[in-house]
């Protein structure tokens, strides 16, 4: 018995240590940035980002939770506009306009109320490129210790839901164009 509590004394020690070390060494700043080329005009591609009715149906959050409520508060498709969602699994939050420049570059406020509380700035930017719109969508944030581990953890799964969310955004505006929309 009294080898077990020394090897189970030895464990607890261990993991301490290690959440100890992920504390220290997870960064508390994760920048995140994809790019898509889009063939499609910077305004075709600007419509589909800056009014949440269209972002609601190509972001990535409705895929994960289809039966989530959305809500759109302010004139959608100008500073000060919001999208909101409730869900069991997305959790609740918020994306906010904060300044537009038209066609060149949104920057929003993304917060998350549940289950973890943070802020990030998301950042939109359009490229008026030959054969089509490049649009690069980077988010910035800031996590305080111990929110920093999951920070650390949950970076692959932003990536990949940028990447989804880009291709989605693609396939709508490209869309949209060949409707003459």
């Amino acid at each position: 018995m009294r080898k077990f509590l020394q090897i189970t004394a030895w464990v607890i020690g261990m993991a301490v240590a290690l959440l100890a070390i992920l504390l220290l060494v997870a960064p508390t700043r994760v920048h995140i940035e994809q790019s898509v080329l889009i063939h499609a005009p910077p305004a075709a591609v600007w419509d589909q980002t800056v009014r949440f009715d269209r972002y609601n149906r190509w972001s990535t959050l409705q895929e994960r939770e289809p039966s989530a409520q959305f809500r759109i508060d302010g004139v959608d498709g100008t500073t000060g506009a919001s999208t909101t969602w409730t869900g069991k699994k997305i959790g609740f939050g918020r994306l906010r306009h904060l300044a537009l420049t038209p066609h060149t570059e949104i920057r929003q406020q993304l917060e998350f109320f549940e289950p973890l509380a943070s802020v990030s700035d998301i950042c939109f930017r359009f490229a008026d490129t030959t054969g089509g719109t490049r649009v690069t969508w980077s988010m910035d944030a800031t996590y305080s210790r111990p929110q920093n581990i999951l920070g650390m953890f949950m970076k692959d799964n932003l990536e990949t839901d940028f990447r989804k969310g880009l291709i989605r955004l693609k396939a709508a505006a490209e869309a949209s164009v060949s409707a003459g929309k």
